[in-house]
């Protein structure tokens, strides 16, 4: 009955205006395009690696990062950490989040995927 903006999987991700210089964006627009992407946070560089290594395109919202997140509203509803990471299917629904880094991110990932994928 009423919309509440959440990571939770299974939810589409919220929308909260980033920026990349004077570009303006949607979180929705980092998304989608027949591809999974990963969001994290300044300290989600293992996340990054990991998601090079299985071809997902990352995308880091933080200070100094690839898009900034000007006015909070991306670190109040993420519901995760600055470690931490949440991963989109290609229609921009959350299929897998964690609060921070985990010990091993590219088996994490990779058992994420294959839950998803359904291998």
């Amino acid at each position: 009955m009423y919309h509440h903006a959440t990571t939770w999987p299974g939810a589409k991700v919220p929308h909260a205006w980033v920026t990349r210089g004077a570009e303006r964006l949607s979180t929705l627009d980092l998304g989608g395009r027949g591809r999974f992407t990963l969001l994290t946070g300044i300290g989600g560089e293992a996340w990054v690696a990991a998601a090079s290594a299985h071809g997902i395109t990352a995308v880091t919202i933080g200070p100094g990062a690839d898009y900034e997140d000007p006015y909070g509203d991306w670190a109040r509803l993420r519901e995760i950490g600055d470690s931490g990471c949440v991963l989109l299917r290609p229609d921009n629904h959350v299929c897998f989040r964690s609060a921070t880094v985990t010990d091993d991110p590219s088996a994490t990932l990779r058992a994420a995927l294959d839950k998803v994928l359904g291998l």
